[in-house]
């Protein structure tokens, strides 16, 4: 049996964070074209989502690589209260046609998709507070295309491919 030695294993790393201010559309945009940039550089895929001026974001990859990306998104200004949620090998990538896919969710919406009310109805803003059972639900709804149902016309769902 051939183990992957620790370096070429990949692993799927996801997270929650608050913006440090609420985030304008353009800002978003700049954001996330840095983040498919990086990403692309770097063979990292995943999705990112934004609810209540907090972020829910997935990051599959080569393990070191995803490690020091998630280092240097601990240290980033733009936000704080960063909590890492789940990080665990995996053997491929579910967001394999994204470096990075987007979501700017409402309440009503996550409810919706998720069927995660009960999280919603506590007094945590956006995805603050979230457990890993809870994160591991948000990535299935999304990975089953909750989201990309979205009428595209109405520029909401923004799909930044490789």
């Amino acid at each position: 049996m051939h183990i992957k030695p620790m370096t070429d294993r990949l692993i799927l790393l996801a997270y929650t964070s608050v913006a440090t201010h609420p985030m304008t559309h353009d800002e978003l945009l700049s954001l996330l074209d840095s983040a498919r940039n990086c990403n692309q550089r770097h063979g990292i895929t995943g999705m990112l989502l934004y609810m209540d001026d907090c972020f829910f974001q997935v990051l599959e990859g080569e393990e070191l690589t995803v490690d020091a990306l998630y280092e240097k998104i601990c240290l980033d200004k733009r936000n704080h209260h960063v909590v890492k949620l789940i990080r665990e090998p995996i053997t491929q990538r579910s967001f394999t046609e994204w470096t990075m896919s987007y979501e700017h969710v409402t309440r009503e919406e996550m409810a919706s998709f998720t069927g995660l009310t009960d999280y919603l109805d506590q007094d945590h803003p956006g995805f603050n507070g979230m457990a890993a059972g809870r994160a591991r639900q948000l990535i299935e709804a999304f990975k089953n295309g909750a989201w990309h149902r979205h009428d595209l016309t109405q520029q909401k769902f923004i799909h930044i491919g490789i």
